[in-house]
């Protein structure tokens, strides 16, 4: 723990951060951070705008299945090529606020990878991995970050060369703004002021 209460990363790979961090110690810090966010939905589940139940079901880069999780971009550009990735498709681009207590930078802050095991993790063929029944060395650093307290992490983009994704593991939306982060985990909202993608009321 530290001073203010806020737990530590205990991953075995140090690396320099000029933000705010909760710890001194050489391992990947925790940090607080309000970010501007940019996520492209799918026109069949923008109804939906943060839930991670895709990921779950089908697993991730840095998920595996089962676990949820939300794939973000920060900036419209990486969200977009994240989305496409080569196959053009409708989808709705939509803006969002992160306050997050505890997040870990992977990125050398340029949207590179941070050390080589970051690097190996990006890079690494994953859903062959997983289809062989071999744990990918993101799940595996995932596994450890989520179990060191992780809301979610900064991660290189794999579509954008030099843009920067976040992949939340612990969050919850909330309609009142980031200020009022009430809920579990890391506060995420969505900008939407017209409700244009508002989930339609459930028939009683």
């Amino acid at each position: 723990m530290t001073s203010n209460g806020i737990a530590k990363a205990s991953i075995p790979e140090p690396f320099a951060s000029t933000d705010h961090v909760t710890s001194q110690n050489p391992s990947y810090p925790l940090l607080a951070r309000e970010i501007a966010l940019w996520r492209m939905l799918t026109i069949r589940f923008q109804r939906a705008p943060c839930s991670g139940e895709g990921a779950r079901l089908y697993g991730g880069r840095w998920n595996a299945r089962g676990i949820p999780a939300l794939y973000l971009a920060c900036d419209p550009a990486t969200a977009v090529a994240e989305f496409y990735q080569g196959l053009p498709k409708p989808g709705t681009l939509a803006p969002y606020r992160l306050l997050a207590s505890a997040l870990v930078d992977l990125t050398d802050g340029k949207g590179g990878a941070c050390n080589e095991m970051v690097e190996h993790a990006c890079t690494a063929a994953w859903k062959a991995m997983a289809t062989r029944n071999r744990i990918p060395p993101s799940w595996a650093l995932t596994r450890q970050l989520i179990a060191a307290g992780a809301q979610g992490a900064l991660v290189p983009s794999a579509q954008n060369r030099g843009g920067t994704c976040v992949v939340l593991w612990d969050w919850h939306a909330t309609g009142n703004g980031p200020e009022h982060p009430e809920g579990k985990g890391a506060a995420l909202t969505l900008l939407d002021p017209e409700k244009v993608l508002e989930e339609p009321a459930r028939a009683r």
